[in-house]
């Protein structure tokens, strides 16, 4: 008899989450495990993707609000924890191209479907200066929120001079840099490296 357990539940999360940032998802250290960003008529909108254990089996589960209600409710992928790796990794990439389907059939991503449309970039490596990790942590607030924002390029409290410049970066090559105003007067940076190879959250006074 196959004993339970044979995967680790943390391992299984793992691999979920290296299979769905290899499908432009970021992986998120909350409730939910990954969240990813679409350009929709409306602005930006992110998908959230959550794991749970039910018995002896893992449950994959979506969450994107579309003209007042989760368009997502109706997929789950059941993940028995004696599967094995190669198997995760298969559910995990059709649940997300469900995602990609259902999301891209919503009313608010049709509208624009016939215009360009801003792809999320990479962010390779994403660190936090110590600074900045103890702001988010004083604020309650997800650090991958502001990297799925960073990465559709949405830019937050960024100058129109500066924006362009993204602009620019993201078209011939450079750094990417957002501003986002968190409370009061403590404002944080993102800052993606011109090669793509790193990402950091920093405060102003820490660059």
């Amino acid at each position: 008899m196959t004993d339970h357990r044979q995967i680790p539940g943390d391992a299984i999360k793992r691999t979920v989450q290296q299979s769905l940032t290899n499908r432009d998802w970021i992986a998120l250290d909350s409730v939910a495990i990954a969240t990813k960003c679409y350009a929709t008529a409306v602005g930006p909108k992110k998908a959230y993707v959550y794991l749970t254990l039910w018995g002896y089996e893992w449950v994959l589960t979506a969450d994107y609000e579309s003209q007042g209600r989760n368009i997502l409710e109706p997929l789950r992928v059941t993940v028995p924890d004696t599967a094995d790796v190669e198997d995760i990794r298969h559910w995990t990439v059709r649940f997300s191209e469900e995602i990609d389907a259902r999301v891209a059939e919503s009313y608010a991503v049709r509208l624009i479907r016939n215009q360009p449309q801003k792809r999320p970039f990479p962010l390779g490596i994403t660190v936090a200066t110590p600074g900045a990790v103890a702001l988010l942590q004083k604020t309650l607030l997800d650090p991958g929120h502001l990297l799925s924002r960073h990465a559709c390029g949405d830019w937050g409290d960024l100058c129109d001079e500066d924006r362009a410049l993204n602009e620019a970066a993201l078209a011939e090559g450079g750094r990417l840099m957002s501003v986002y105003q968190i409370s009061g007067q403590d404002t944080v940076w993102v800052i993606t490296e011109a090669d793509h190879s790193a990402t950091t959250i920093l405060l102003p006074d820490e660059y």
